[in-house]
Formats: C-alpha cells, sequence, structure tokens
C-alpha cells in the first residue's frame, strides 16, 4: 500500500508563528492530512519546532538564558499552541535531539564521501563593537534585490532570495546596533550545490508535474537557469551540531542543513522502527508544504542532499508552496510585528473561525489581502448564514416534523446527481491539493440544501402534511434530502473545522473523526437532542479587538 508523508516548514522555536506563517504551511498540511485520514490513506504528518539558528541565538543572549532552555520552552508553548488549533500531528517533535543529530551527521559524511562537500573561504561580517563573526541574524541590512530594509545575512524575507552577508547594503549589527563592520575571511564546508545541477533539475522537472505550486517550480527553474553554487553549511556560532570534522571544532552546522533533515529525525523521534516503514519504503510519497520564502530550500538545497547523500530517502513528490498573506499590503512578519500572532488569534476567535477563514484565504496562487472586512464577509456571511443557517434550519424542522412521520434519511433523485457532483469536486480538488477550492464545494453543499429549503418550503408543506398525503410524501422527501445534506456537510467540513464538525455529526452519534465511507451510510438522527447554532456571528468590536490584538 502506498505510504505517504506529509510535512509543513518547522516552525522556529523563539517566537510565536504569525497567522500569515500558520497559513502558509501548518494549517494546509494539516488540512491536507485530515482528508487522508478520512479517505484511509496510510499517512503520516511530521512537523516540529527548528531549534538552531542565530535568530534563537539572538534571542536567548538577549534574555539572559542558554538557548536550549529557551528553545525548549518555546517549544512547548508551540505544541500547546498548535493543539489547541486541533492540528492532528502524527507527531510534533523537534530537531535539537539525539536522533536528528545522528542523522544529520549520516548525512553529512555520505555527503562528505560522495564528494559534494567542500571547503570554501568567504568574507564574513565581523562587529567591531561586540568583538565576534556575525552570522545569518545577528547581522541585517538592505537587500540588494528587493530593498527590503531588515533582510538577514542569510535571507532576505521579503522576496525569499537567499544572500551572503557581503551583498548586503549597509550592513548593522543587531547586537549593537552599529555600522561599524568589517570582513575577515573564515574558512567554512560547502554543499557543493554546482555538481548537482543536472541532477536537481531532473528531478524538478520530473516531479514538478506532481502538483507542484507554480511558483515552486518556476522559480527553482530559474534559479537553475542562473546556476547553482556552492552554499556554506557550517557557521561560526555558539548554538547548533558541532562539525564532525577535524579542523571545524569550533564551527556548527547551519541550521539550514539540519533542519529539513529534521524531518527524518522527528519521525525517527515518534517511532525508532516504524520510521523505516515511510522513509525507507518503496511506495512513499513526500508531500512539503512551505510559504515561497522556503522554495529554495526546498526545491534546490534539500533535493540536493537526498541525492548527493545517496542514502535512499525518497525525494519530494510535491512541493506546495503558498504566496504570502498580506496585511494591508505588508506580509504577515514577526520580525516586522506585521499581523497577528496565533496566540493573539485564539483571544479573539475560536480556533474553527481561524482554520476556516485562513483556507478561504489561504494564497494558494497568489498574494492574499486580509482584513477586517474580509472576516466579516467570511464569518458572517459564508459561515454563519449560509452554513450555520442551513445547518440550524434544516435540523429545527427535523426536529419538529421526523418524530411524527417515517423519515428516511435520503436525497432524493432530483438533488443526487447535483449532490454527487459536488463531492466528487471535492475529492478531485483534494487529491490535486487544491485545498481552497475543495473547501468551497462545502459551502456548495450548504448552498444546495439552503436553495431546496428556499424553493420547498418545508414549513408550508408541514402546514398541509396532516390532511394532504401529497403534502406529506413531499415533505418527508425534502426534510430527508436537506438532513442527509446536513450530515454530509458535517462529514465533509472536518479538515477545515473540526469542532464544528463534531457539532454537526452529535446529531447525528457520530462521536468518532469522520471517514469518507460514511457518505454512503444511512445517518440516525437523533431528534431528541437540542439544535443550537454551529457558529455565530462577528460581532461589531471585532475590527477593535482585532486591531489592538
Amino acid at each position: 500500500m502506498e505510504k505517504i508523508i506529509v510535512t509543513a516548514a518547522l516552525p522556529y522555536s523563539y517566537s510565536i508563528p504569525h497567522l500569515g506563517n500558520f497559513v502558509g504551511s501548518v494549517l494546509p498540511a494539516d488540512v491536507y492530512y485530515k482528508y487522508l485520514r478520512m479517505k484511509g490513506a496510510d499517512a503520516i504528518f511530521i512537523c516540529g519546532s527548528d531549534q538552531h539558528g542565530t535568530s534563537g541565538e539572538l534571542k536567548a543572549m538577549k534574555e539572559g538564558k542558554d538557548p536550549e532552555e529557551l528553545s525548549n520552552e518555546m517549544h512547548a508553548k508551540l505544541k500547546k499552541l498548535f493543539d489547541s488549533y486541533e492540528c492532528s500531528f502524527t507527531f510534533y517533535g523537534k530537531t535539537h535531539t539525539p536522533e536528528n543529530r545522528d542523522t544529520v551527521y549520516e548525512f553529512f559524511n555520505s555527503l562528505n564521501k560522495n564528494g559534494y562537500i567542500g571547503e570554501t573561504e568567504s568574507e564574513m561580517p565581523y562587529c567591531n563593537v561586540d568583538n565576534m563573526i556575525l552570522a545569518d541574524s545577528f547581522i541585517e541590512g538592505t537587500c540588494p534585490f528587493c530593498s527590503y530594509t531588515k533582510a538577514k545575512g542569510n535571507q532576505c524575507e521579503n522576496c525569499g532570495r537567499l544572500l551572503d552577508p557581503a551583498q548586503l547594503v549597509e550592513p548593522r549589527c543587531t547586537i549593537c546596533h552599529k555600522y561599524d563592520i568589517t570582513f575577515k575571511k573564515v574558512k567554512n564546508l560547502a554543499l557543493l550545490l554546482d555538481k548537482l545541477q543536472d541532477e536537481i533539475e531532473r528531478f524538478i522537472k520530473e516531479r514538478s508535474k506532481n502538483h507542484w505550486s507554480k511558483s515552486a517550480k518556476n522559480k527553482a527553474l530559474s534559479y537553475i537557469k542562473e546556476g547553482l553554487k556552492p552554499r556554506d553549511i557550517t557557521r561560526k556560532t555558539r548554538w547548533g551540531f558541532p562539525v564532525p570534522l577535524k579542523g571545524f571544532e569550533d564551527t556548527k552546522l547551519y541550521v539550514w542543513f539540519d533542519a529539513p533533515i529534521g524531518y527524518i529525525g522527528i519521525t525517527k523521534e515518534w517511532d525508532n522502527n516504524r520510521w523505516r516503514e515511510y522513509w525507507l519504503g518503496k511506495d512513499t510519497k513526500l508531500i512539503q508544504f512551505m510559504g515561497k520564502d522556503n522554495i529554495e530550500f526546498h526545491a534546490l538545497v534539500w533535493p540536493g542532499m537526498l541525492i548527493g547523500s545517496a542514502l535512499g530517502f525518497p525525494l519530494p513528490y510535491t512541493i506546495k508552496a503558498s504566496e504570502y498573506l498580506l496585511d494591508h499590503g505588508l506580509k504577515f512578519s514577526k520580525s516586522s510585528a506585521t499581523g497577528l500572532d496565533m496566540q493573539a488569534a485564539l483571544g479573539i476567535l475560536e480556533p474553527d473561525y481561524w482554520r476556516f477563514a485562513l483556507i478561504s484565504l489561504y494564497p494558494e496562487t497568489a498574494d492574499t489581502e486580509f482584513s477586517t472586512e474580509t472576516m466579516f464577509s467570511i464569518v458572517n456571511g459564508v459561515m454563519n448564514d449560509n452554513i450555520g443557517n442551513f445547518v440550524n434550519r434544516a435540523l429545527s424542522m427535523a426536529k419538529r416534523d421526523a418524530p411524527r412521520r417515517q423519515l428516511r434519511i435520503a436525497i432524493e433523485d432530483g438533488y443526487r446527481k447535483e449532490a454527487e457532483n459536488i463531492i466528487k469536486e471535492y475529492i478531485s480538488n483534494f487529491e490535486s491539493l487544491n485545498l481552497r477550492e475543495a473547501m468551497r464545494c462545502v459551502v456548495a453543499l450548504s448552498t444546495l440544501g439552503n436553495s431546496i429549503i428556499g424553493n420547498k418550503q418545508p414549513w408550508l408543506l408541514s402546514k398541509k402534511a396532516g390532511s394532504d398525503a401529497d403534502a406529506a410524501e413531499e415533505l418527508n422527501r425534502v426534510l430527508g434530502t436537506v438532513v442527509c445534506l446536513v450530515y454530509k456537510v458535517g462529514i465533509l467540513i472536518w479538515p477545515f473545522a473540526p469542532g464544528a464538525s463534531g457539532k454537526i455529526l452529535s446529531y447525528f452519534k457520530v462521536n468518532s473523526e469522520p471517514r469518507m465511507d460514511m457518505l454512503d451510510q444511512e445517518p440516525k438522527l437523533d431528534t431528541s437532542k437540542e439544535v443550537k447554532p454551529i457558529f455565530t456571528k462577528l460581532p461589531e468590536s471585532f475590527a477593535e479587538h482585532i486591531t489592538k490584538g
């Protein structure tokens, strides 16, 4: 049986992710994984805290803490936070573990043995005030490609380009904030991507047919066209895995070398035996979700590591890279304090609302604007007025009329084909990883139910049913149809709004995770259960709360 590994770009363990980060990686991965569980696929969802890197080291320095202590504290907070959003990880681990360290060294030694690691000498910034080499987040300046003024020494978070510190315009130290910087020659180790370019290019052209994001394919091929260059995999920092090579004892492996290997290391942390079934299986598909700023690493560097190490691990089957969620034209960003973070968002709305709204805005093909106006439209117009109103009306009418008649919960012939087509489209969209479109199919099923209620006016049929056999028969068909649609909506909404799914399915005495094969079963309605709202409208004060948040 085919095995599937779903991963989301590992959140950094030095801060709470913002909503843009959540919708760009973990949330869509979780939505897709929930669908895989519904259809009974042999799949695991692996994620975890990315614990290394200079950003965490810098924050620990400012707080007077040990980096490992700080990262473990934040890891516990992140795990609890993702649980609050009902994310269904098979395992949420972390990268600073013996399992990941051993796997990282296995990769390093294999790459080195196979001739894909070489020594480099590069100009690295040195702060004359703090008397230290400035790697990655210890230095920032203006990006030479997009003019973003807070680009780091390793990457510009605005345009996603990987950078060398020497490329920054007007670089400054992020510790003392001074511009007193000189460049010194430093010996490093690099992954020789230039020697792997032909194989990486073949990988991209072959695999990008498998539902890759357009930007993932185009951006990766544009880098190939420019020509790949050796990429440093070591840093002069205090925090991280030591380089297992003589002459580099004072050097650590670069966080972006050990982070993607963390997908494997975290799976080992989950189960030291079963991990082989997935990572060394012959029929494994690796489906990876991320933001577009991670494309260069996941489409070029990570495949290069997999190819060059020749350890038998699967190459990514699908790279699903989202565009940016924008707040008044600015990308959601933790470093620039743009947009709500996940913790603050929970203080404003329950998780279901954020999950549903963010997938409605999921920037699958283009940057998407987040605003209070769009939130009002999604929550009030779609969630409450469409889905919530349909569920409430259908169940309330059934509760009133069903006990007096033999009600068969099934969709009548006149609407069956339309409902089946919507469900087929739902499945097709999920199989193509078009998550936003799959969710719209749930809304379409609810819209169908609302139109049936509006056209058939079951409240009028109910008045006639006592003395008119035809009206009674018609009422039975209408109620059976709309209640059946409610049941199907309850199943299909689970990946997007698991709380709402549970509420809806409880009216049918279903207390377990929904499965796709339940769609073909005739449900049993519990008419003794009080009908309560599934969703509620946003209060007028929402705009004020979200601004403060």
